[in-house]
């Protein structure tokens, strides 16, 4: 089954700012900060932190969203329009039943104090049952 979801999120602060934050290793390594009993430390297997970056991501054993490292690969990053795109290529999500998982995510300025993410997941998932 292929499909995609959709989340749009308006924030309180400057989308330079944010996207500062966001653009690239940097977003893991704030959610390790802050959720470190869910997301491990990010750790970089392949190049300098911009495109083609891979990232490998240890998950916790209680993990419901895999039990093996969750391996990121950095795609695009876009500074001029603010996007990245990241694929899960192995481990995690994976380990679910996704053959294709990609995070698109594009910060749009609002205001100088504004700024709107549009996060979109695509995914193509092989073990899928209405039943």
């Amino acid at each position: 089954m292929k499909g995609q979801m959709v989340v749009e999120t308006t924030v309180k602060v400057a989308a330079e700012e944010f996207w500062d934050a966001y653009r690239d290793i940097k977003r893991v390594r704030i959610l390790h900060e802050l959720l470190g009993e869910m997301v491990g430390e990010p750790r970089v297997e392949h190049g300098d932190g911009g495109v083609g970056t891979i990232v490998s991501i240890a998950n916790p054993p209680e993990a419901f969203w895999g039990k093996s490292d969750t391996k990121e690969l950095y795609r695009m990053i876009d500074d001029e329009k603010r996007i990245t795109e990241v694929e899960i290529i192995e481990g995690g999500l994976k380990d679910l039943g996704f053959d294709y998982l990609l995070t698109r995510a594009e910060i749009i300025e609002k205001d100088p104090r504004t700024m709107t993410v549009n996060l979109m997941l695509q995914f193509n998932l092989l073990f899928y049952s209405e039943n």
